[in-house]
């Protein structure tokens, strides 16, 4: 009769074990994603200002040769 008891117990603790490794790598992958899809969004906005930083310092840097050349 332990025996039995035991092994309910066992297969019952195993079956929860599973239960909650299974969800665990459910949820580390979609949060793996979130992550990727965070980085993919940070990239392209480091992108897009430092793009329109250079644009800005262009445009800076064209109107001072400008001023130099009209004096």
């Amino acid at each position: 009769m332990l025996t039995l008891t035991i092994q309910i117990i066992a297969i019952c603790a195993m079956l929860t074990f599973i239960f909650i490794g299974i969800w665990g790598f459910i949820l580390l992958i979609k949060v793996y994603n979130q992550l990727r899809y965070k980085n993919y969004l940070m990239e392209k906005l480091i992108q897009n200002t430092s793009k329109l930083s250079l644009t800005h310092e262009n445009i800076a840097c064209s109107k001072k040769d400008i001023e130099i050349l009209e004096s």
